[in-house]
């Protein structure tokens, strides 16, 4: 499960915790992890493409890649589990002919990916 969508306008950081929430997941789909850093890395280049130094440049886009790839790996897994399961039982309840209903298990899956609970809260 991806993002599909992963841009400058689908995260926000809070710069007083260093936080970033990542949202807008209507376009989420099943792909490779690459389409998502190809995407981030190509809008990441509208903060210095217009640098004339080659160097400056590159120096810009190795340490953006760098923080990026670092909370991508740590975030999606995680949260592509939650997301694949979660969407994987409202298609079968659909498949079904069921009402969409959240049972305690959906709902606590559901609040441990807006509520950032890692590991569905097992280690805490």
């Amino acid at each position: 499960m991806i993002h599909f969508d992963y841009n400058d306008g689908n995260y926000m950081i809070d710069y007083n915790s260093g936080q970033i929430t990542v949202y807008d997941f209507d376009n989420s789909c099943f792909g490779w992890y690459m389409f998502d850093l190809a995407s981030i890395w190509g809008n990441g280049m509208g903060w210095i493409q217009f640098e004339p130094d080659a160097e400056k440049r590159k120096k810009f886009m190795e340490d953006y890649f760098e923080i990026v790839l670092a909370g991508y790996r740590f975030r999606s897994q995680i949260r592509s589990n939650f997301m694949e399961n979660i969407i994987d039982t409202f298609e079968v309840m659909r498949n079904n002919s069921e009402e969409p209903e959240c049972d305690e298990e959906l709902s606590y899956r559901i609040k441990c990916i807006e509520g950032e609970i890692l590991y569905m809260g097992f280690f805490t």
